[in-house]
């Protein structure tokens, strides 16, 4: 089945596709900034070395780690995450990224981290966007007992954009998915930085992405780097 989109011209794009569309593809892959999550996976990750140093943790990575409890799957991004797309999104208009690469889609997860990073780095300057619920991060659920659930959705993904007539194409979207998306496996956590953007190329013959350069990346780094 092919994934369910939400597009702006009101025009499916599997209804466009042409023999056309099966020639290389440049992929621009996009992770959200930092996101509330984010942080808080982190600040339990603190809180963890604490422990097995026989420390005491911080109080504030006590609280933020509580956090987690509540399963908020669509968190904001952080203050960091905003700091990091306004630097993104002056390395790219210095670049004049937008005007040499002409991306003809932008994809991007409904979840709100990526929707903001989608309107910070590109606003309105793609002339198409997809929002699609099948580039949502991996859940809980697909995590512990759903992998195949997990699997075949960013498998449907591939195929999509694999027979699709634009060749230039923005994805916005998450951590896990990316890493499944390119073939790395989940737990690939920095694959992809927070606010990284990356280049490849992508044979839907083959159905393998290549030629991974970072294009941008901001200079102040997750919570995990400090």
């Amino acid at each position: 089945a092919q994934p369910t989109t939400a597009t702006k011209s009101g025009t499916p794009l599997s209804q466009t596709s042409t023999a056309a569309s099966r020639s290389k593809k440049t992929v621009y892959l996009v992770r959200h900034a930092e996101s509330m999550e984010n942080e808080r996976v982190q600040a339990y990750a603190r809180l963890q070395g604490a422990l097995r140093r026989g420390d005491w943790p911080k109080s504030g990575d006590v609280v933020a780690s509580l956090q987690l409890l509540k399963f908020d799957l669509d968190t904001p991004l952080s203050r960091r995450g905003e700091r990091q797309l306004k630097d993104v999104r002056a390395q790219i208009e210095a670049a004049s990224f937008v005007q040499q690469a002409s991306p003809e889609l932008l994809a991007v997860s409904p979840l709100q981290r990526a929707k903001r990073t989608a309107e910070m780095l590109f606003d309105t300057e793609v002339p198409r966007v997809e929002v699609m619920p099948c580039l949502v991060e991996r859940s809980p659920l697909e995590a512990l007992a759903c992998t195949a659930r997990f699997e075949d959705r960013v498998s449907g993904f591939k195929d999509w954009l694999g027979n699709i007539p634009q060749t230039r194409v923005v994805v916005v979207a998450h951590c896990q998915f990316f890493s499944q998306l390119l073939g790395k496996g989940c737990g690939y956590d920095r694959y992809l930085s927070n606010a990284e953007v990356k280049r490849c190329s992508f044979d839907p013959e083959m159905g393998v992405f290549e030629d991974l350069e970072v294009l941008f990346l901001p200079d102040e780094g997750s919570s995990d780097e400090q």
